[in-house]
């Protein structure tokens, strides 16, 4: 059973795909309905990655949506409330995913065919559910730990009946990224620069043309930097406050958010909606905002190779990789969350980073390109803190493995006991197209 929630929260966003099947639906939970085309959109994206994926892998989905929803009936039930901030936070942090995937807001509207509050309204209600979910998952699996002596029974199940996996070479790799910081200098010119964008518009000149030009928001600035319908809460705060007291045909005085510097003209107005132009100027990383980036990392790892403080304490303190900072800059697998990683799921750029380096080592500051349009520049260094050889599963080599595995089904049972207890409470009914699949029997009345 999956222990990490569907209900839309991870697929919402794909459920706006254009060319949709005839819709019906499938199944409902209290007042909960599951539709048809819920299951084609996530079956769909597994043969994406699986293109040898059965059509039984559909009872599969559609019985993780069974589970979903019965948390929802419980949640709400129960009264669980999780708050509108909360909501529209997780929203905006999926919308900002899926556009950076896209290429931006513009382009993720072209492809949906609907605006960013369009968009965002579709979603809504998905993301709070799925919150909802989360919430009673939480709660029912709060309590579930595991022990050593779990961990050694399920292992030792394993060995008697020769089961034991046999895993590949792994490595430990942890990962300090620094990024060059704007310079009080570049700020300065940036500034100059949309300031005398806006004197030239003030005195007449094409706003459209000076966006398509000069902007660096590339997404909008093909359309003369018009980023279409949005409402209240769609940008961030700095922006918002100054579109919404924008008049006709007026441009907006300079205003600096954690993008850089804009100046903004109204398009148009409907109701609580407005449509904008704008430019943005970012402020420039020069060399030497790059040299000084690398001068503070070589003081940091003169500090780890002093024994000041630990490489995973620097990572924490310094980095600024947001995926790794927290977990002591260690890169982790993707199904267990363990920190040993094989080696044939590396990158293959870490892979030849690592390459001749031994257990212990860091290796020398490298300047990377970070993933994303804007394609940012970054030093990154990486400390290898072991490495393992092809071995068959062992307590002393393994044990984070088994210890994530063993929680998981301990986990894996005690929801499967949350929800066989509380979907009596609830009303179940699935359509005969799927009354065979055996995964979902025990939802069956």
């Amino acid at each position: 059973m999956m222990l990490l929630l569907s209900m839309g929260v991870f697929s919402a966003m794909a459920q706006n795909q254009p060319g949709m099947v005839i819709d019906q639906i499938v199944g409902v939970v209290g007042d909960n309905i599951i539709m048809q085309s819920e299951i084609e959109i996530e079956f769909a994206q597994l043969r994406k990655e699986f293109p040898q994926a059965p059509d039984t892998m559909k009872c599969e989905i559609l019985k993780q949506r069974l589970v979903d929803k019965v948390m929802l009936c419980k949640a709400q039930l129960d009264s669980v409330v999780v708050s509108d901030d909360r909501v529209e936070g997780e929203l905006e942090k999926r919308l900002q995913y899926f556009a950076r995937q896209m290429g931006g807001i513009k382009a993720m509207e072209e492809f949906y065919g609907k605006s960013i509050t369009e968009i965002k309204a579709t979603n809504r209600e998905k993301i709070k559910d799925g919150l909802l979910v989360q919430e009673v998952q939480q709660k029912a699996l709060k309590d579930i730990k595991v022990s050593p002596t779990d961990i050694k029974k399920y292992f030792n199940e394993l060995a008697e009946t020769d089961s034991l996996p046999f895993y590949s070479a792994e490595v430990e790799i942890a990962q300090i990224v620094l990024q060059p910081k704007v310079s009080k200098e570049a700020k300065e010119i940036a500034y100059e620069k949309i300031s005398e964008l806006r004197e030239r518009i003030v005195n007449g000149e094409s706003f459209n043309t000076l966006a398509l030009i000069y902007s660096d928001d590339k997404g909008s600035a093909t359309n003369g930097g018009d980023l279409g319908f949005f409402t209240r809460g769609d940008m961030v705060p700095e922006f918002e406050a100054t579109a919404f007291r924008l008049r006709p045909d007026s441009v907006s005085k300079i205003i600096e958010t954690k993008f850089g510097y804009h100046i903004l003209k109204l398009v148009d107005r409907k109701g609580d909606n407005i449509d904008v132009r704008h430019i943005l100027i970012r402020p420039k990383i020069f060399t030497t905002d790059i040299q000084k980036a690398r001068e503070l990392l070589d003081s940091i790892l003169w500090q780890v190779k002093i024994d000041s403080i630990t490489f995973e304490k620097a990572a924490k303190k310094y980095s600024d990789d947001v995926q790794t900072k927290s977990n002591g800059g260690f890169i982790t697998e993707g199904s267990t969350g363990t920190t040993k990683v094989p080696i044939d799921e590396l990158d293959k750029s870490l892979y030849f980073r690592i390459e001749g380096m031994k257990a212990g080592e860091i290796s020398e500051p490298e300047l990377i390109t970070l993933p994303g349009p804007d394609r940012e520049q970054a030093w990154r260094v990486l400390y290898l803190k072991s490495e393992s050889k092809p071995h068959r599963a062992n307590l002393r080599d393994d044990y984070q493995k088994f210890q994530a595995i063993a929680e998981n089904r301990k986990k894996a049972k005690a929801l499967n006991d949350f929800i066989n207890k509380n979907k009596k409470q609830f009303y179940i009914h699935i359509s005969d197209e799927y009354k065979n699949c055996l995964s979902i029997q025990n939802f069956i009345k």
